[in-house]
């Protein structure tokens, strides 16, 4: 007789693999660019990188989704963070554009293994009831690994060089796979038949295909954050802002939204997924005019809350909606093809915006993720509907 899931224990050792991992992903996130950007890489080679990061994702997470339907999850995440630490002590060897672009393209490609299935075992576990809740609290604690790690990858960077970041990255990624084996699940059935992607219509429903354009289209704004915001905010006059300041910058980012998602959880289930999502859509617009237009280290640390807060709701309530509509059958496969909606909105957006940095500025650069925002949210005012259940 199989033993019984433990969901509780289940859900607590998956936020500690997403906590281990965010802590590791924030080290590097404030000085990936900043790093390229000292080898001699212009904007618009920053912006092709971003892109092969972006093409990992794309090709590889629909077949990942697909896997972990019918494979075990657990090995899935252990396999990519011991691959992605490998990688990670590489990357300070790396020299020119494609060596990056290659180091680029293997870490998203290996780490599609890591988010399929950390999406659908999230889906699988959380409660079914005061979702929003549950959902809320369980992103605050993995946002805790976020908060502090851009200040530390910042100052280290800063002081030791850009060098250490990585090696640390590297060795906290060891950390998270002994809790991946803690996670117990529901095994998939091993006679399914089929190529996976059978019975598309039973997946790709009305409500499906809506949430995944509203979320494609958010993803115009991740191409710049990721990948020109730290390089905006350590060369524009308006900010001139240090490596640390810029670690300081992205840890406040992740505190705001930390400190958020309990709440945002909670509205979810009172006010309805859709005013979160139109409203997070709004704040990160606003947010741009703020960046764009004033200018001081203390001003861009206001923007850093308006962005975290903007970046949990948008989170939150796009998630919580996905799962309101959702098969969970196929959590695998929906999760996949959820992002694979992000992967096409960072595809397009990417480049375009390293185009328009390295031609016209940044001020343009930031115009067109602004608009392409403003017009998701009036798109979601159509595009998402809620069961008045």
């Amino acid at each position: 007789m199989a033993k019984p899931v433990d969901r509780q224990r289940s859900l607590f050792m998956l936020m500690i693999v997403q906590l281990i991992t965010n802590f590791r992903g924030g080290i590097i996130s404030p000085i990936l660019s900043l790093f390229v950007r000292s080898q001699g890489l212009s904007l618009a080679q920053i912006g092709l990188l971003g892109t092969a990061s972006m093409l990992g994702w794309f090709i590889w997470e629909p077949f990942m989704g697909v896997i972990a339907d019918r494979w075990n999850k657990r090995w899935m995440l252990a396999g990519s963070l011991l691959l992605t630490t490998i990688l990670y002590g590489i990357y300070p060897m790396a020299q020119g554009l494609g060596f990056f672009l290659v180091l680029e393209f293997l870490k998203t490609s290996i780490m599609s293994a890591y988010s399929i299935p950390i999406k659908a075992l999230a889906a699988e576990l959380l409660p079914s009831e005061d979702r929003g809740k549950a959902y809320g609290r369980y992103m605050t604690v993995i946002g805790l690994g976020g908060m502090i790690s851009p200040l530390i990858g910042g100052y280290l960077s800063e002081v030791f060089g850009y060098a250490l970041p990585f090696y640390v990255a590297a060795a906290v990624g060891l950390i998270g796979i002994y809790a991946v084996f803690s996670i117990q699940y529901e095994e998939p059935e091993t006679t399914s038949t089929g190529n996976g992607f059978g019975d598309m219509r039973s997946v790709l429903t009305g409500p499906i295909l809506r949430i995944f354009s509203v979320r494609g289209l958010f993803f115009f704004n991740v191409g710049f954050v990721h990948n020109f915001l730290p390089v905006f905010l350590n060369e524009s006059a308006l900010y001139s802002a240090s490596e640390s300041q810029i670690g300081a910058f992205f840890s406040i980012f992740s505190l705001a939204g930390a400190a958020g998602r309990s709440i945002l959880g909670d509205l979810c289930d009172r006010l309805g997924n859709k005013k979160l999502i139109i409203a997070s859509l709004l704040g990160w617009v606003a947010s741009y005019g703020v960046l764009r237009y004033t200018g001081g280290i203390y001003l861009m640390y206001l923007v850093g809350v308006m962005q975290g807060l903007s970046w949990a709701a948008a989170d939150t309530s796009m998630m919580l909606h996905l799962i309101s509509v959702m098969n969970k059958d196929r959590s695998g496969l929906i999760m996949g093809l959820y992002s694979e909606a992000e992967n096409i909105g960072g595809l397009i957006s990417t480049p375009t915006v390293g185009y328009l940095y390295q031609s016209m500025g940044a001020g343009v650069s930031m115009w067109f993720v602004i608009i392409a925002l403003a017009l998701n949210a009036v798109y979601s005012v159509w595009a998402i509907q809620e069961d008045p259940s």
